[in-house]
């Protein structure tokens, strides 16, 4: 297991938004990958390796790979700026939250709906095809909560199972 530099992690500590009291730190697990492509592959095995050794549930655990990958691929894809991701998985007694801080990019990521084109039919088939755009709609469809802060030291995304 990594863990963050120091002055991440203290940079962002108010970041965790309505974190548990219950979480433990020894209930924390933190890696840095590159901001390459490969890096979220890296991300998906490391949120496996902690939710098997925590015994989460296989559909838990499915949940929390996919919600990592979305991530990282977003930091991956914006986030000119960094050279590598910093992510950090925590868990309570009722949720994961899964975080990801990169230096930032172009502007703040939200939340978004889809548009009236991709509800109708053709519009469904033409967004169906489109291999960008739906990151943060599968974030939202999975999540039981998410969210995103960014100030001058990078930009901070948290999504909970």
């Amino acid at each position: 297991m990594s863990e963050f530099d120091g002055d991440a992690s203290a940079a962002h500590s108010d970041d965790w938004g309505d974190w548990d009291d219950d979480a433990r730190e020894d209930f924390a697990y933190r890696w840095s990958t590159p901001r390459i492509p490969e890096g979220v592959v890296d991300s998906r095995q490391h949120v496996r390796d902690a939710m098997l050794a925590w015994g989460e549930p296989e559909e838990r655990t499915e949940t929390a790979v996919l919600l990592v990958s979305e991530l990282v691929t977003n930091s991956v894809r914006y986030s000119a700026r960094s050279a590598t991701v910093r992510c950090c998985l925590r868990r309570s007694c009722s949720r994961i939250r899964i975080q990801v801080w990169d230096a930032g990019g172009d502007g703040i990521p939200a939340q978004r709906r889809p548009s009236a084109c991709e509800t109708e039919p053709d519009g469904a088939a033409r967004a169906a095809l489109s291999e960008r755009g739906r990151g943060l709609l599968i974030v939202t469809a999975l999540a039981a909560a998410w969210g995103t802060r960014q100030d001058a030291g990078g930009r901070l995304v948290w999504a909970d199972v």
